[in-house]
């Protein structure tokens, strides 16, 4: 079976695997190519109209206005902007060297960071009075639970810029527990008491909430940082993961999947995340997650996402470097490059244990009697069905 478009012939190993990936997703067979029909749509078997009665599960976070302070930037989307995102937010940031985002904690969720570019350094500081000072940089990420205490510093050289994903949907920068923004709204008293300072010397802190700034030069090696008390004791787990680093779940003709879950990080105990990279022409195969919604970050390309949401609904989104993307727990989608560029883009789930199934592993688990009777097929073409997973589809070459 041949299909043309415009990047040249593709050919599938089986007709009716590609008729079966259309059922389940609701694209019709004839358009399961890399690239949609000349016309731009996907038609379906049912003729669904794509998006109909359902909310958007993509937000074109490339198009948000960043926010300016001296020495960073920063944009954000949850569901105030992305209604279907309730299980997750996420902030954009970048910080200059030498700027620092301030001594904070969030209350209400924690935070799954992944640095896209640059340096950073993260300390931490645990309910037991112990801490973790860390170097991250680009494709490595760091995790702090729920009320923990910490700060993020810029090192250069030049700009580092990361993506923070929270467990809560509501999450908002402007609902963040600053220290500057608490102290300035305590009695003056209170605070030169807590900090052994003199009435005067309180007076020269900041007077309203700092958020971002850069006061001094970038910090100094890593090896020469210490805790303002030496004697603070380490972290019993490290909080930082190099996933640039970690081998591919999966890989196949160069489309790769990296994921971390708590087994491999097991600080990060609530959430876990992956980078897909897709070559051009390649899906994420048609799948759904039992125990997580999926939060999606295009890191660089363009990305088609299709969901299906049960009783005859449907929807189809494309996302730009930039975008962010939503699948709330249970949904099948898949993800796809259509593009004659690679794609790159971080998936963050809301909870530590990765689940999948994917349609190719569920179909090869049945009996051939039930898949048969299922989609009313001889047992001829029940024969030509998938019999193990594959994680990527991709068009065979010509």
């Amino acid at each position: 079976m041949t299909h043309r478009n415009r990047q040249g012939p593709w050919t599938y190993p089986s007709d009716f695997a590609q008729l079966l990936a259309a059922l389940a997703l609701g694209i019709s067979a004839g358009v399961v190519a890399p690239v949609a029909a000349e016309d731009g749509g996907w038609t379906s078997l049912s003729n669904v109209e794509w998006g109909a009665g359902l909310p958007a599960f993509s937000y074109p976070f490339s198009k948000t206005p960043l926010k300016t302070y001296d020495g960073g930037t920063t944009k954000q989307v949850g569901t105030y902007d992305f209604p279907v995102s309730k299980g997750m937010a996420g902030v954009y940031m970048t910080l200059e060297p030498g700027a620092i985002r301030e001594l904070h904690w969030h209350a209400n969720a924690a935070e799954w960071a992944y640095v896209i570019e640059g340096n950073t350094r993260i300390t931490l500081t645990s309910p037991a009075g112990k801490a973790e000072i860390a170097d991250v940089s680009a494709g490595q990420l760091w995790y702090f639970p729920r009320g923990w205490g910490h700060s993020i510093e810029g090192l250069g050289p030049g700009t580092a810029s990361f993506l923070l994903v929270f467990n809560d949907g509501t999450f908002s920068e402007g609902a963040t527990f600053s220290i500057t923004d608490w102290l300035s709204h305590t009695p003056t008293s209170w605070v030169a008491a807590n900090l052994g300072l003199t009435p005067e010397q309180v007076g020269l802190l900041p007077t309203k909430q700092v958020y971002i700034s850069r006061h001094g030069p970038a910090p100094g090696p890593l090896a020469n940082t210490r805790p303002h008390e030496p004697k603070t004791g380490p972290l019993e787990l490290s909080h930082v993961f190099n996933l640039q680093g970690h081998k591919p779940l999966s890989t196949l003709e160069g489309s790769t999947l990296k994921l971390v879950t708590a087994k491999e990080f097991p600080a990060s105990f609530d959430m876990s995340g992956a980078v897909i990279h897709l070559e051009p022409g390649a899906m994420r195969q048609l799948h759904w997650h039992p125990n997580a919604d999926e939060w999606q970050y295009v890191l660089k390309g363009e990305m088609i996402l299709g969901v299906f949401a049960s009783e005859g609904k449907a929807s189809i989104s494309k996302l730009a470097t930039g975008d962010v993307g939503y699948v709330p727990k249970g949904y099948g989608h898949a993800l796809r490059n259509d593009s004659d560029q690679p794609l790159d883009v971080l998936v963050v789930f809301n909870a530590g244990d990765y689940q999948s199934i994917d349609l190719n592993d569920w179909i090869a688990t049945n009996p051939d009697s039930v898949l048969g009777n299922t989609f009313q097929i001889t047992p001829e073409l029940v024969e030509k069905l998938p019999r193990r997973d594959r994680l990527f589809i991709t068009p065979a070459k010509p």
